[in-house]
């Protein structure tokens, strides 16, 4: 039996004929794939959609045909209701600047840092929020075509790191169970999101494994990255999630710090930390205005990346007791 969706967002969506669906900034492969599935099961409805979502996505996830509806403004000054998913903040969502007020904000969200920023929210620890839209989809009775199956499998196979984490649950897999149970393609998408890359993000990889240090006694792992690197090297989005995670792919690390500038002393921090330490990034992200779970979070930073590298350090030393019981 799918598991229900909050009622008050399932009958907006049901209800209401124009939406607007976005993300967060940045956005990855749950939100790219969360946003396309969502949006093509309502227009299988009969429903109008729009999407205000960045462009500049990672190449790996570029190839869905949806992408060209992005921000093409159809319906703009008629929207019904806002759509927020994969966003743990209002802040943190790629929305346009000046966003009228009158639509019912909707969010749908996996990330329990999410404070519940609209009209009607539906925040639930999954293993990526994709995992929502699938069973919101299956409650509004839209059918599960190629296009959709393969946004929700892109979703989860990748905010789940080829489903390794702690994250992933018995549910997940139904769900997957119910996708491949359609003819697929989903070895070659495998290949394409976790192992294909392009020349300049192997060689954005290799300096990145360059930048790494370690700290507090060794438990903290250190990655920068600056502007210029980034740039010389096809910009940031060649900077994906397997940048991210190579710290704590370090033996011993319990935290890993990925710092990527943006733009001069402004950086997009991501934090990760290992199984089966008792320790939660996403605090550090929410002090700093940002989001995310346990042991993967991030947020936006300006200040002295020495201060920010000594907060780390004294946050793991804190939790000293509690990590090295875990040895």
């Amino acid at each position: 039996m799918i598991k229900p969706i909050n009622e008050d967002v399932e009958k907006i969506f049901k209800e209401k004929n124009t939406f607007l669906i976005m993300a967060h900034q940045k956005p990855d492969g749950d939100a790219v794939g969360s946003a396309i599935a969502l949006g093509l099961g309502l227009k299988q409805l009969g429903k109008n959609v729009d999407y205000y979502m960045d462009t500049n996505i990672e190449k790996r996830l570029s190839f869905f045909p949806e992408i060209k509806s992005f921000n093409q403004d159809r319906f703009a000054g008629q929207y019904d209701a806002y759509v927020f998913v994969d966003c743990s903040s209002y802040d943190y969502a790629r929305k346009p600047e000046l966003l009228p007020d009158g639509p019912v904000k909707v969010v749908i969200d996996h990330h329990l840092t999410n404070v519940g920023y609209g009209d009607a929210n539906h925040v639930e620890n999954t293993s990526a929020c994709a995992e929502l839209i699938y069973r919101l989809l299956v409650r509004l009775g839209v059918a599960h075509d190629d296009q959709i199956a393969e946004a929700l499998y892109t979703a989860i196979s990748t905010d789940t790191g080829g489903f390794q984490y702690s994250s992933v649950t018995a549910d997940t897999f139904d769900i997957l169970k119910a996708l491949y149970e359609h003819p697929n393609r989903f070895a070659l998408l495998a290949d394409r999101l976790h192992r294909t890359k392009g020349y300049d993000e192997l060689k954005l990889y290799g300096k990145a494994i360059d930048s790494l240090t370690r700290h507090a006694d060794d438990r903290l792992a250190w990655i920068v990255m600056d502007e210029a690197t980034i740039q010389s090297y096809g910009g940031m989005v060649n900077v994906g999630d397997d940048v991210a995670n190579i710290g704590i792919q370090l033996e011993g690390t319990v935290v890993a710090a990925t710092v990527k500038e943006n733009n001069p002393g402004e950086y997009k921090i991501s934090l990760r930390s290992a199984e089966p330490y008792p320790v939660d990034v996403s605090l550090i992200a929410d002090r700093h205005g940002g989001g995310g779970h346990m042991r993967a979070a991030g947020f936006n930073y300006a200040g002295d990346l020495a201060d920010l590298k000594q907060e780390l350090v004294a946050f793991l030393f804190e939790r000293k007791a509690e990590i090295d019981a875990c040895d």
